[in-house]
């Protein structure tokens, strides 16, 4: 982080101060540091180069994308809109993105309750089939181009 007026020094490190505790109320501040602005590129990498190569091995386009389904607490708190702005996400209309929160436990009880569940699920599976992302050979250009942020 470079000199800022809002960039101060805390335990050694530099971090951004988003809010002072002046301006929330006396409160702790609220700040971003190095280490977090390192995951968030780390997080956007992974995220933009898994869709990247997904779309590669299937040879379609971004714009070809119908629908997205953003699980776990992942998608549950993310904010898709600045997701997209980031570019953590395909610049698609925010209708093509569904938040399903716990979808694998979800998926497991009605698996557990339903035979027909449990067979569409099934057949969800025999369908599925895994990429080992790292053995595509130019996953790890993708992924640091990926990671920047701008």
């Amino acid at each position: 982080m470079q000199e800022h007026p809002r960039v101060r020094m805390c335990e050694d490190k530099r971090e951004f101060l988003l809010v002072t505790e002046d301006e929330n109320d006396g409160r702790p501040a609220i700040t971003i540091t190095q280490r977090d602005v390192r995951e968030l590129q780390l997080a956007k990498g992974a995220m933009w180069t898994g869709i990247k190569l997904l779309l590669q091995s299937k040879g379609r386009s971004e714009e070809e994308i119908d629908r997205v389904v953003i699980a776990g607490a992942f998608g549950t708190y993310i904010d898709v809109s600045s997701a997209i702005t980031v570019g953590m996400l395909p610049a698609l209309p925010l209708e093509r993105f569904t938040q399903v929160g716990n979808a694998a436990g979800t998926g497991a009880r009605l698996a557990l309750i339903s035979r027909t569940k449990r067979q569409e699920a099934q057949a969800i599976a025999r369908r599925t089939r895994y990429i080992e992302l790292n053995t595509i050979p130019n996953f790890q250009e993708i992924f640091t181009d990926s990671m920047y942020l701008g």
